[in-house]
């Protein structure tokens, strides 16, 4: 665990040095040492379960009342969920290792041979709300790529942060490998990670994860790189040619399989040319589910349930709850530029059975994941087979989509000659 600091600026000073000390002999360790970790780490988390409920159990108490369902949904673990991050540890350790890989090599006319070899990106700060089974799911990805991470969840899940860490701690420590590896910031002030976001002399990467406020609040205050993630303001198109059975368990469970999470549909789009009863049919399943139903004036001519939306601009929101806007067009292209006007570059989805719609969907929409035919709630590490994630990148530099352990790794070039010398 972290040292004893006696102030904020002190605590600061020793996280971002741990790290940076941390990553140094972490880069070097052996691809079978990273993964014995992590498979140590699935071992002492379904040993340790009882422990994990109970913290658990106490962030859960003291947030009654105070957080809305689905907040409340993210902060739960229970047994499927703890299972959950200990095959993610396991199959992250199984993964083939993103380091010392060869991304590409030639030998110049020089006569030296030249390499692109992928390497850890060093010291990252991650940032995230809610859910405590990320600090696993980070923890774990951050190191099978060689970084040290410095964890700062929110003060919800502490207990449950602090147990979870603990776990992490004793697997690197019965390894033999530096406990820094994985530090959690146990203390809950803002200044705290405003100093943080200062030290670029020692960090490489900061991953902020969460809603828009805190994403924004990190940009504008860091002076280490940023990998934003901001909401997820998903769509679904359904075509006039989309199969109708498909179209209405797609909208299932893209809007009520889980809400309050970043690949939730929050907008469903309708071409108007759909026939009267299959779109009631759509709609019919959502709110026989609990879903709210939200749209402009010409929505609202198409079914009475949907409620006024206001100005067309509110179509940008993420409720994160069993709400959903509604929006009508004329067409693909009209879906698209809806999209393109409304969306936060997460997932979108289109219903089509035209294959010229499918094309023109995933050609014009600007997003890190488009599905056709399938549900936005794919948009996931674990469904991607990348064992977990860090979160779902809306940047377009470095890493997009879903973050796995090579979205983690950056890399170098490696130079071999034989005295050759530039004339």
């Amino acid at each position: 665990m972290t040292q004893n600091y006696s102030n904020l600026e002190e605590y600061s000073e020793i996280l971002a040095k741990n790290a940076k000390n941390a990553s140094k002999t972490i880069r070097t360790l052996s691809a079978e040492k990273r993964s014995a970790v992590l498979n140590l780490v699935a071992k002492l988390l379904r040993e340790q379960k009882p422990a994990i409920l109970a913290a658990n159990k106490l962030d859960l108490e003291a947030a009654a009342g105070k957080l809305d369902d689905s907040k409340m949904d993210r902060l739960t673990l229970n047994d499927a969920r703890i299972e959950a991050m200990a095959k993610g540890a396991e199959e992250i350790a199984a993964f083939a290792d993103p380091l010392n890989r060869v991304l590409e090599s030639r030998e110049l006319k020089n006569g030296i041979k030249i390499s692109r070899v992928a390497v850890p990106i060093g010291a990252v700060f991650f940032i995230f709300e809610s859910r405590p089974n990320v600090t696993i799911d980070g923890a774990c990805l951050c190191f099978k790529a060689g970084n040290a991470v410095i964890l700062r969840g929110g003060k919800e899940s502490l207990n449950s942060a602090k147990c979870l860490a603990g776990i992490f701690h004793a697997a690197l420590e019965q390894n033999g490998v530096n406990k820094d590896a994985v530090q959690l910031v146990t203390e809950t002030s803002h200044d705290l990670v405003g100093m943080l976001l200062q030290r670029n002399d020692c960090l490489d990467l900061v991953i902020p994860r969460g809603g828009e406020r805190l994403i924004r609040a990190v940009v504008e205050q860091s002076k280490i790189p940023v990998i934003k993630h901001f909401n997820g303001i998903c769509h679904v198109y359904i075509d006039k040619s989309a199969d109708i059975e498909k179209a209405t368990n797609i909208l299932i469970n893209a809007k009520t399989q889980r809400t309050g999470v970043c690949n939730a549909m929050e907008c469903v789009i309708f071409d108007r040319h759909l026939a009267a009863n299959d779109v009631k049919k759509m709609l019919d399943a959502l709110v026989e589910r609990g879903v709210e139903l939200y749209g402009n004036k010409d929505a609202q001519s198409h079914d009475s349930r949907i409620k006024d939306i206001g100005d067309d601009s509110n179509y940008h929101h993420e409720y994160l709850a069993l709400k959903a806007s509604v929006k009508f067009v004329d067409n693909v292209a009209e879906a698209c530029d809806h999209i393109e006007a409304n969306s936060s570059r997460h997932t979108e989805a289109v219903v089509a059975e035209d294959t010229s719609v499918q094309d023109y969907f995933v050609a014009n929409v600007d997003s890190s994941s488009v599905m056709v035919n399938a549900s936005t709630r794919f948009a996931d590490g674990g469904e991607y087979g990348l064992g977990a994630e860090v979160g779902i990148s809306t940047d377009k530099l470095h890493a997009r989509g879903p973050m796995g352990v090579e979205s983690l790794c950056s890399y170098k070039w490696i130079l071999r000659g034989n005295g050759q010398v530039r004339g």
